[in-house]
């Protein structure tokens, strides 16, 4: 499967494979900037500004709409080399796509998980 968003739900896992040869890149650290702007350190110790402003926007749906308050956006969770929102992985981006910035790139449609 290609990049794409995950909104996960209670209790479902997910897989995520990798390409035989590509090293796996991972988030290290974020740190929260203003209104929907993280800092996210990568593993291979870049740092890259990241606006989830729009991501949030075109995924982020139903009982989800919770993280885009302020003091809920805040909460967010870096964990096995993944930033996400709830306990549960409520919302999670694919670290390669915050990397790329990709989902600013109108032109391709992104592929969208909801496990």
């Amino acid at each position: 499967m290609g990049n794409g968003v995950h909104i996960s739900q209670k209790g479902k896992l997910r897989s995520h494979k990798q390409k035989a040869g590509q090293k796996s890149l991972t988030i290290k650290a974020a740190t929260y900037i203003q209104d929907f702007k993280i800092a996210i350190v990568f593993s291979n110790d870049e740092t890259k500004l990241v606006d989830f402003l729009p991501l949030f926007q075109k995924y982020v749906k139903g009982n989800n709409l919770k993280y885009f308050s302020p003091q809920n956006f805040k909460k967010f969770i870096v964990a096995d080399g993944n930033i996400y929102w709830g306990r549960n992985e409520d919302v999670i981006f694919p670290v390669q796509v915050l990397y790329d910035k990709n989902y600013q790139d109108n032109s391709k449609e992104k592929i969208l998980y909801i496990i």
